[in-house]
C-alpha cells in the first residue's frame, strides 16, 4: 500500500501528514498565532491523524507574531484523555519564540513527549527516535 502526503491549509499554517503518524505544522511567515488560528490548526491535526497516534513537528518562523492570550490556555489538555499526540518537536528560529514555547510547556506540562529545537534536522531525528521508542513500548 502506498502513502500519499496530505495537507490542510489553515489561516496561519500548513498542516501536512508527511508519513503515516507524522504531521508537520509549518506556521506561515507574517501570520499571527492567535487562539482561533491555534484551534483551527488543532482541528486540522485531528483530521489528518484520523484518531491514530502521531508525532508532530511544529516549525515557527523567525519573528513570528503571536497573541499573548495563546500562552494562557492549556491547548493540549484534551490530549490527556487520548493517545493521539505522542510527541511534539517545536523548532524555533529566535530567542523570543524559544522563551515563549518553553514557558508555555512549564505552565502546562503535557502527557506526551515535548522538546524545543533550533534546527529542523535535529528535531526530525528526535521525532524518529520517539516513534521507535513508542512502538517498542506498545509491543
Amino acid at each position: 500500500m502506498s502513502f500519499a502526503p496530505r495537507s490542510i491549509e489553515t489561516r496561519i499554517a500548513t498542516m501536512t501528514l508527511v508519513a503515516p503518524g507524522f504531521i508537520e505544522q509549518r506556521y506561515r511567515y507574517g501570520a499571527r498565532i492567535d487562539l482561533p488560528g491555534f484551534a483551527e490548526n488543532k482541528l486540522a491535526r485531528l483530521e489528518l491523524a484520523k484518531g491514530r497516534s502521531c508525532v508532530m513537528l511544529s516549525i515557527i518562523p523567525k519573528d513570528m507574531d503571536f497573541d499573548v492570550s495563546v500562552t494562557g490556555v492549556d491547548h493540549f489538555r484534551p490530549e490527556r484523555d487520548q493517545d493521539t499526540l505522542r510527541a511534539l518537536a517545536v523548532v524555533v528560529n529566535d530567542n523570543m519564540a524559544e522563551m515563549v514555547t518553553k514557558l508555555f510547556f512549564s505552565y502546562f506540562p503535557t502527557v506526551f513527549r515535548t522538546h524545543v529545537f533550533d534546527g529542523e534536522d535535529e528535531a526530525r531525528v528526535w521525532l524518529e527516535e520517539q516513534i521507535v521508542e513508542i512502538a517498542s513500548e506498545e509491543a
